[in-house]
């Protein structure tokens, strides 16, 4: 009987080494609450489609909204300066909106404490109609 088959011996390559340590490197330099800074709610009812996002790490600023078509895209950008180095921060969300969303009405605010929301109310649904069939009078031909 041969163990081989069972046991397979961990291969190990400099890459995978490396992307191990770094990863363990992250988890020590990046706070755990710090992906929880530009967490978000989506709310998408009968009446309105709504984005909460937390940015109170950004200034005014630093942060765009785009729509296209139906396309939101939410980003912000930091960049700091100081005598002992630099560093940038940035996020950005992409959301693509319903069907129902009236477009024309997307609106954004930003409060004092740093909670950006995007409302946009729904279109009114078309309501079904009936139709009525007009008969076409039927000409008569002159005899002759």
């Amino acid at each position: 009987m041969s163990l081989y088959h069972y046991y397979r011996p961990i291969q190990h390559s400099f890459f995978n080494e490396l992307m191990r340590d770094l990863g363990r490197m992250e988890r020590h330099l990046v706070p755990v609450s710090e992906g929880r800074n530009t967490s978000s709610e989506i709310v998408n009812t009968d009446e309105k489609f709504a984005i909460n996002l937390n940015v109170s790490q950004f200034k005014p600023e630093e942060l765009k909204i785009n729509l296209e078509g139906r396309t939101l895209s939410i980003q912000g950008e930091q960049e700091v300066k100081t005598e002992h180095g630099y560093s940038k921060k940035s996020f950005s969300r992409v959301i693509l909106l319903p069907e129902d969303v009236d477009f024309s009405a997307v609106a954004s605010n930003l409060s004092e404490d740093g909670k950006l929301s995007i409302e946009a109310p729904k279109k009114e649904a078309i309501q079904g109609r009936s139709i009525p069939i007009q008969q076409a009078a039927v000409e008569q031909k002159p005899s002759e």
